[in-house]
């Protein structure tokens, strides 16, 4: 079951790196291009992902965090 749990956290890392990508490409895009809304959904974009990888990177801990305050539960 980690094996599997991994795997999926492994893939969802490597599709937000690949968002990332993407929003940081249409930011540069939308502001050499003078396209305002361009440029601010790459910045929403590059936020969102970067929000992501830090959720995905934090999953286990924040678990194992609320695993052991459950297990305090009287």
């Amino acid at each position: 079951m980690r094996n599997v749990v991994s795997s999926l956290n492994l893939a969802a890392i490597i599709a937000v790196v690949g968002a990332l990508a993407v929003s940081l490409g249409v930011w540069a895009w939308g502001h050499h291009t003078g396209g305002h809304q361009a440029e601010a959904n790459g910045k929403k974009g590059a936020l969102v992902s970067a929000g992501a990888a830090l959720g995905l990177g934090a999953a286990n801990g924040i678990i194992a965090f609320f695993s052991t305050l459950g297990t305090q539960v009287r």
